[in-house]
């Protein structure tokens, strides 16, 4: 009886544990996420390059690069945009957001849920970029709005 009690009482401490960042040296996590068209969006084995975005101006600011740029650019740097847009209301992911970026000729990988990219590195108005190598993390770098030169350049 004490143990089922004891359970009782840690699970809801257990919704509030913090999950680790990501860090250098730690393996990619396997993610599950959709597209902006709602299509599965597994993570390439070869991938190199992860961008991430958690709000709008940081998106916008990515998305202007990505726009300038040749259909392949991402897939010829083995790269994957993930946009985390947990945080907006339901009525506006669905009504504006989502249809906006249907638009765009690159797929975006969407966190739709806090908890699917909550261990991602993330910064107020920057664009995390995270290196890849053999699945592992080797280097994690943020960009913010005055940066969009040194993005472009770590993208390249």
């Amino acid at each position: 009886m004490r143990s089922v009690l004891t359970a009782v009482l840690l699970i809801p401490l257990l919704a509030f544990a913090e999950v680790p960042t990501l860090k250098v040296g730690d393996a990619v996590p396997k993610l599950q996420l959709n597209d902006q068209h709602d299509k599965p969006f597994p993570l390439p084995a070869d991938t190199r390059l992860l961008v991430f975005t958690a709000d709008k101006s940081a998106a916008e600011m990515i998305n202007g690069l990505l726009k300038q740029q040749p259909a392949d650019y991402m897939s010829q740097r083995k790269m994957v945009y993930i946009a985390d847009i947990s945080a907006m209301p339901g009525f506006i992911t669905s009504m504006v957001a989502l249809p906006k970026m249907r638009d765009y000729a690159y797929r975006i990988a969407i966190g739709a849920e806090k908890e699917q990219t909550e261990m991602l590195p993330r910064a107020v108005d920057s664009v995390t970029v995270i290196g890849v190598e053999s699945g592992k993390v080797k280097s994690i770098q943020q960009f913010k709005e005055t940066e969009v030169n040194q993005l472009s350049v770590a993208l390249n």
